[in-house]
């Protein structure tokens, strides 16, 4: 299984480098292959290859749990008898800017929201 993972600078309005992959790219798409691997089924069940890209042209919100939404639905629809469905979602905090305010946790946010907050972590399986 590979899950080729690209996120060019234009997805998010910018203009940059376009070649290799960065660490971003690296970064997010193991994220998004590990979430994908237990689902897979056994080579003696489906003993094929399985490559997967995920191009990311617009963003604003997760793009790596993105991809593991829509990597899973593209196996599905090709086939690939996977053992479980795969989701992932993304998560945020925010604090108050006093200390008596009470924490908001957001779920799938925005990119908007992601610059916002304190913490962002993502949650996939």
């Amino acid at each position: 299984f590979y899950l080729q993972y690209r996120f060019p600078p234009s997805s998010v309005g910018e203009v940059g480098r376009v070649g290799g992959v960065n660490r971003r790219e690296v970064g997010h798409g193991n994220l998004a292959e590990r979430a994908l691997l237990p689902s897979l089924p056994p080579g003696d069940v489906f003993p094929y290859s399985i490559r997967a890209e995920s191009l990311i042209t617009e963003s604003c919100g997760s793009s790596s749990m993105a991809t593991v939404c829509a990597c899973c639905l593209a196996m599905l629809d090709a086939g690939v008898p996977l053992t479980s469905s795969v989701a992932g979602v993304a998560m945020g905090l925010i604090l108050g800017e006093k200390s008596g305010d009470k924490p908001v946790i957001l779920t799938d946010i925005l990119g908007l929201e992601d610059a916002l907050g304190t913490m962002d972590f993502k949650v996939a399986g």
